[in-house]
């Protein structure tokens, strides 16, 4: 947007978000999948406890990514979560050049995107309404995973 000011052009400064808390999140499994993502290079890590608003799903799990790269950093490890976490993956959407990829678990859905597709997409102006909560995640998460079977752990550790 451009403004005009005693003959001088000047843009207009860009609007920071600032993501603050409303509400708790019950969800101690939507929490955790989350504070792996913040861990693991996620940024703007926020869950939305949509329950109210939606009958089919029960939390919104977005997250940023600085780049594609990181993005798909990202995927992996909300795939792992989600697996750490219980949650079984009925189908992603998405591919290897999105910058937007949508994991859903039935009732948790996590929305993975690059900064500048968060921007364009606007996706927390839908649910800034319902309790939400900012993760951020400094220390490597401690909390109660389900093991990997045998032929899937790696071998050495």
């Amino acid at each position: 947007m451009l403004k005009k000011n005693n003959n001088a052009v000047k843009k207009a400064a860009p609007k920071k978000v600032v993501y603050q808390d409303k509400g708790t999140i019950p969800s101690q499994r939507a929490l955790h999948i989350a504070q792996e993502l913040s861990y693991n290079y996620g940024e703007d890590v926020i869950v939305y406890d949509v329950r109210n608003r939606t009958p089919y799903v029960s939390y919104y799990i977005v997250a940023t990514a600085e780049n594609d790269r990181r993005l798909q950093a990202l995927v992996s490890t909300a795939k792992e979560a989600l697996y750490a976490n219980y949650k079984d993956i009925d189908h992603t959407e998405g591919k290897n050049d999105s910058r937007w990829i949508l994991i859903d678990a039935n009732d948790v859905i996590l929305q993975l995107f690059t900064k500048e597709e968060r921007k364009r997409v606007d996706f927390d102006s839908l649910y800034m309404d319902c309790p939400h909560k900012l993760v951020i995640q400094k220390e490597e998460p401690v909390y109660r995973k389900r093991k990997k079977p045998e032929s899937q752990q790696n071998y050495g550790e």
